[in-house]
């Protein structure tokens, strides 16, 4: 990898240095030429090189084999055309800018140069339709070019506007789709995001930039198996573009194949550019396989550079084996103050100082950090929370199952653990995957990728989630089971039974039971009080974009235990309800709850569940590595008096 990177680099370096360098570019690129000879840069960078120098002879032997090497590579025949027409061989010149032309229409500039060639040769009529063409596709050009600048500067509707208009004009245009498919993704419509950069990878396989949008979108899918063969084939192709390997271990990461994930990070921080986010990842790698003081001594490094300095302190902060010094707080304090600190970065120092407050038992002080940055992140990203729960149950009725007649899978192996987020569902995970027939997999997110392609905002007419449900055959519930049972298959080992740990499964319980009659699902519940403020003190992104206002963290609430009593109550002994609590205070009885309804035999290393060496990448991994400890259940009563609209909110009053 590294290689690659820095014979890109090089040649980089040396292309920068045209035109004024031509000559010491030519040497140095000689120097070197046994080992770049074969590569179609540094030939294309040379023949430029040469013709600067006047060596027009030169210039064409090194396009040529280029070209032999890379037929379609349009620089390399803009570049020799050139060449051409100076030797007056305006026939040769046109025939290559005609291929030229047809492969790449949508360079202007290209046009122009034909319609000049073709003038020369004394075709006036075929010089006039060239600059016609020259002058449409620069005015489309110019569109896309706005449509580009609205899109960058938050005008979605504007450049959603102005790309469909374009599409009209020449329909599967890729960079136009490639703009709509950055338009889906900022709105969280991975699907169709990825499905418009499918159809332009076809056109376009060898366009790495594209390559990485593609990858992108399959992993915010969570299409992690197809992520990771598409970040193979861009490799093949550009091996040192340094962007691919970070998302391979991105990737990598998010299949729990955290050594190899290891490695990329530990490679990346020795690239000057790469090293602090990489320093970051590896941090956070270094957590999830339990080597925290490496984790550490990372964090640390990533904190020296500025623009990873917050994110540093954030990682530091939510350790539970490490606390903060006076001399870091203060350092956060000053970096609140500074023009230059973004409003992102100050929500993660403020959450930072709140937890290392925390630590210092200064309640009032953490609290009106925790508060400030829950604040600064809903200016960032206004809240938008609507609740499912009315179109949910007024489908999933008990009449809706009774007449199911398994059309779902007859597997059993999935165990759903769900519920509130922060209420013990990674502690009922470990314990669970500690059981020598149940496998650990990841946060699966499957099934809420297979209830978005249910639901299709972009066509109102046609059905929507759930109801979209009723129109599917006993053949398609089971090709979505078998997708589902394939997805979960990357993560598991050899068990016969895998946990899917997704707290926000429960809204998709009709969903699971649809497609897997015979799955086991628990349901962890904690006081809401407690969990709710374990919601607002810690920073999720927008993973859970209701987390940010105590309010609307007690409408959630109230939304869940609503939709799981109507679950209850049309899948009548289906979903175990257990209490942290319970667990917390009676282990062995729990342990032995649960897995009765798993009906998996006792097993004494579920109780020993702190002994289980698997990597766990959840904001839970140190508590699940420890034997239970009681310290928490109250924790949230040092915040008490603040939390009066969270308790309003719960109670519905």
């Amino acid at each position: 990898m590294l290689e690659a990177y820095k014979k890109d680099r090089y040649l980089a370096e040396l292309e920068a240095r045209l035109p004024g360098d031509a000559e010491q570019v030519i040497q140095a690129l000689q120097d070197v030429m046994e080992e770049q000879a074969t590569d179609t840069r540094a030939l294309l960078i040379l023949a430029r090189a040469y013709v600067l120098c006047e060596a027009p002879g030169e210039a064409k032997q090194a396009l040529e084999a280029l070209l032999s090497k890379d037929p379609e590579n349009v620089a390399a025949k803009v570049e020799l055309a050139k060449i051409l027409r100076r030797d007056n061989d305006l026939d040769g010149a046109i025939k290559l800018m005609k291929t030229v032309t047809n492969s790449r229409p949508d360079i202007h500039g290209n046009w122009l140069l034909l319609s000049e060639y073709f003038l020369d040769d004394g075709q006036p009529e075929a010089s006039k339709n060239a600059q016609k063409q020259y002058d449409m596709v620069k005015a489309f050009n110019g569109n896309l070019k706005l449509a580009q600048e609205a899109f960058f500067n938050g005008a979605f509707a504007k450049a959603d506007r102005i790309c469909r208009q374009l599409l009209g004009l020449v329909p599967g245009e890729v960079r136009t789709l490639r703009l709509l498919a950055g338009i889906a993704r900022r709105f969280r419509q991975f699907e169709i995001s990825t499905s418009i950069l499918a159809q332009c990878i076809e056109t376009q396989p060898a366009n790495a930039g594209l390559g990485l949008d593609y990858i992108r979108s399959l992993l915010a899918n969570m299409k992690h198996r197809e992520a990771l063969e598409q970040c193979e084939r861009l490799i093949g192709l550009a091996p040192g573009d340094i962007e691919i390997y970070d998302l391979k271990a991105e990737i990598l990461y998010g299949l729990g194949r955290y050594e190899e994930a290891r490695a990329i990070y530990s490679e990346l921080s020795e690239v000057s550019e790469k090293r602090p986010s990489a320093l970051l990842l590896l941090g956070k790698v270094l957590r999830a396989v339990d080597e925290t003081p490496a984790a550490i001594n990372c964090f640390h490094e990533a904190m020296e550079d500025k623009l990873t300095t917050a994110q540093a302190f954030w990682e530091l902060a939510n350790l539970r084996t490490y606390r903060l010094s006076a001399d870091e707080i203060a350092k956060m304090q000053a970096l609140l103050n500074e023009t230059e600190t973004t409003k992102i970065d100050k929500v993660l120092i403020q959450f930072a100082l709140g937890k290392a407050l925390e630590d210092e038992e200064r309640f009032a002080e953490s609290f009106r950090h925790f508060q400030a940055a829950n604040s600064t992140y809903l200016e960032i990203y206004p809240l938008r929370y609507e609740s499912q729960n009315t179109s949910l149950k007024s489908f999933f009725t008990a009449e809706y199952f009774s007449g199911q007649d398994n059309k779902g899978s007859d597997s059993d192996a999935p165990i759903f653990v769900l519920g509130l987020p922060r209420s013990g569902s990674t502690l009922v995970e470990q314990i669970l995957t500690s059981h020598s027939m149940v496998d650990a997999t990841q946060e699966l997110a499957e099934i809420v990728s297979i209830a978005r392609e249910l639901n299709n905002p972009n066509q109102p007419e046609q059905v929507q989630y759930p109801q979209s449900i009723a129109n599917l055959s006993k053949g398609q519930i089971q090709n979505f089971a078998q997708r589902y049972l394939d997805y979960a298959q990357t993560f598991r080992q050899q068990a016969p039974y895998f946990v899917d740990k997704a707290p926000g499964n429960f809204h998709h319980i009709g969903l699971i039971k649809t497609l897997f009659p015979n799955s086991r699902i628990i349901d962890i519940r904690r006081n809401p009080m407690a969990s709710g403020w374990s919601l607002y003190r810690y920073f999720f992104a927008d993973s859970f974009r209701f987390s940010y206002d105590l309010e609307t963290i007690g409408e959630y609430y109230r939304d869940y235990i609503d939709l799981m009593d109507h679950w209850h109550a049309v899948l009548p002994g289906q979903v175990l309800t257990i209490a942290y609590e319970d667990v917390i205070e009676d282990l062995p009885a729990a342990v032995a709850r649960m897995l009765e309804y798993c009906e998996l035999p006792f097993e004494e290393a579920c109780v020993n569940f702190h002994q289980n060496k698997r990597a766990v990448a959840t904001p839970s991994s140190e508590q699940v590595r420890q034997p239970i400890y009681t310290d928490a259940l109250e924790h949230w009563r040092n915040y008490e008096e603040f939390l009066a609209p969270l308790k309003k909110a719960i109670d519905g009053t």
